[in-house]
């Protein structure tokens, strides 16, 4: 079961807490899409907690997903202490039109803040 959490009605965090499998991304998918389904418009807050790996194709894979419903989503923090993700992430904002920013854990009260707002 994925961790996750409410900020607020149209916010939805997601604290990825183990290694991203494909079933696991698919389950963290079905989460976005049951809160654009009663929302429409969503902000989304994803933390990879320290020491848990995500592979470059589940990171491919989830870019694709966004890409799909970025009409839905308005915000995107992104939080890992891994720097090629945070890379990665940063550069999605160049695809996808909807606002991301990212952050290190130590700054995971910054992200929760802004995705809020």
């Amino acid at each position: 079961m994925v961790a996750r959490f409410e900020l607020a009605g149209h916010v939805v965090g997601i604290m990825v807490d183990r290694n991203v499998t494909k079933e696991y991304l698919d389950e963290i998918h079905q989460i976005i899409l049951s809160k654009i389904g009663v929302h429409g418009k969503i902000n989304l807050f994803c933390e990879i907690e320290r020491g848990q790996n995500v592979s470059l194709k589940m990171i491919l894979k989830d870019l694709n997903f966004k890409y799909k419903n970025s009409s839905n989503i308005n915000k995107l923090a992104f939080v890992s202490d891994v720097a090629w993700m945070r890379s990665i992430m940063s550069f999605n904002d160049i695809i996808l039109p909807c606002e991301i920013q990212t952050f290190d854990n130590a700054q995971r009260l910054e992200a929760m803040n802004w995705v809020s707002h």
